[in-house]
Formats: structure tokens, C-alpha cells, sequence
């Protein structure tokens, strides 16, 4: 059964790498495992490898040491069907603040934190957070949400929150920041480097891929792909850096 994990076994190079992306010296790892999907068998070991390195790394480091896990499309850990990772999304977000460590997980619909479909690995995220961030939802599935759920949102915060734009037509995201019983209301701004360097729309993906096979860094991808969104931005920002190297330069 093993076999397949091990140095001449089928998913041999996942886990026998001279140069491991898990290390205890790393101060970020960033893992995409959207390309396992379609091999479950490999998508579990994956998981449970990732598991015991967070949970070493959260739990077993000095607790003046400060810790973040950070969970992107974080629907699919919380669907998944295997209960150890639900009882390490469950654990972590009971007990991390108290080895001075966090967990944010980012989910497309509020429905899969909070919900009779939602796992309790997700409810007890939910449950356990402090702070909750709520941007522009799906104006149908908001709306089907607050009829199931309507003591969840403040009659005044439904009607704000079903009026968020779009970012990519404001060029800034609206979202209500929820920290115990306090809540604002926030806008959040970025740069057009930025803009471009999170970007998930498809033709941008396929812009940066494009000048990859051209030749280009993933900087200079990303630099050019701003400058084609952006380009009067992108100039002023130039003409910003510009002037403050020759102000750092006599000083």
C-alpha cells in the first residue's frame, strides 16, 4: 500500500525530494495542491503530510513565536471527507491563539462557514474566530442565507453588504469587518503591481503565462501585465519611485 509513496513508487517524487518545500528553517511555504484532485489516494497523504508539519510547527515551537496558516479556497478543506482534517481545522481554531499562532481560512460564500450543509470543522472555525471579514456575496445566495439565517445580520448591515460592487469595476473591495461585538465598515485599496499580481482573471493568467514561454521572470510578467491594466497608474508610481531614490540618494 506504501509502495507508491516511496523513492521508486508512483508518487515517489512528492515525497523523497533532495530539496523538501516543507523546512523547519522556511519562514513561508506556499503549497498549491489544485493539481492533485484528480488522484485522491495522492491528495490524502498530501494532506495528512501537511497536517503534521502545521501542527508541529503551531504546537511544538516557542510560544513567543508568532504563527499563521493561512487557508485559500478554503471550502474544500472544510468539505473534506476525511475527519482527521477535520479535527485539525477543528483543534486549530480552538487552541492556536495560545501559542501565539492564528488560522485564516477564505471561502467564497459565508454559506460554508455557517450553515446546516457546513461540516463542523467549518462551524467551529466559524465559531472560533475573533475576526471575520465579510465581502460582496452572491446577491441570490445572501439573500437565501438571511431568510434561513435573519438574527445573523443587523437589517442595516444586510442592506450595506448587498451593496458592494464589484472590485474589478471600483478598482477597491468593500467589506465589514466583525472583531467579537464590534463592527466597521472598511475599503481596501491596492497598488497596481498588486492589482496585477493577484489577479485571477482568465485573460490575465494567460497574459503572464504567455510571457513566461517568451522568456520573462515572473516580476517582469507581472510588471508588464500592470502596466497593460494600468498604465497611467503605473506611471505615476514610476515617477514616485524616481523621486524618492534621487531624495534617498542625497540624503
Amino acid at each position: 500500500l506504501l509502495d507508491q509513496y516511496t523513492a521508486n513508487g508512483t508518487y515517489g517524487q512528492y515525497f523523497n525530494s533532495d530539496e523538501p518545500s516543507l523546512r523547519d528553517d522556511a519562514k513561508m511555504v506556499v503549497l498549491e495542491l489544485g493539481g492533485l484532485e484528480d488522484r485522491p489516494s495522492l491528495l490524502v497523504a498530501v494532506m495528512f503530510s501537511l497536517i503534521i508539519y502545521i501542527e508541529n510547527r503551531m504546537y511544538r515551537t516557542p510560544r513567543n513565536l508568532k504563527k499563521l496558516n493561512v487557508i485559500d479556497e478554503g471550502w474544500r478543506l472544510l468539505d473534506f471527507k476525511n475527519h482527521k482534517v477535520g479535527e485539525f481545522i477543528e483543534k486549530g481554531y480552538r487552541t492556536a491563539r495560545r501559542h501565539t499562532g492564528a488560522y485564516i481560512t477564505i471561502t467564497q460564500n459565508i454559506v460554508d462557514f455557517d450553515s446546516d450543509k457546513a461540516s463542523s470543522a467549518a462551524r467551529a472555525a466559524w465559531g472560533n474566530s475573533s475576526y471575520k471579514i465579510i465581502l460582496k456575496q452572491s446577491a441570490k445566495e445572501f439573500a437565501k442565507y438571511n431568510q434561513l439565517y435573519p438574527d445573523q445580520f443587523l437589517p442595516l448591515q444586510r442592506d450595506m453588504i448587498g451593496k458592494f460592487g464589484a472590485a474589478k469595476d471600483q478598482w477597491f473591495s468593500s467589506f465589514l469587518l466583525q472583531v467579537e461585538n464590534h463592527s466597521s465598515w472598511h475599503r481596501l485599496f491596492v497598488d497596481p503591481l498588486s492589482r496585477a499580481m493577484y489577479s485571477s482573471d482568465g485573460p490575465d493568467f494567460e497574459f503572464v503565462q504567455q510571457k513566461r514561454k517568451e522568456g520573462l521572470s515572473i516580476h517582469e510578467a507581472v510588471w508588464q501585465l500592470a502596466w497593460k491594466k494600468s498604465g497611467p497608474e503605473m506611471a505615476s508610481l514610476e515617477a514616485w519611485l524616481e523621486e524618492h531614490e534621487k531624495y534617498r540618494s542625497v540624503a
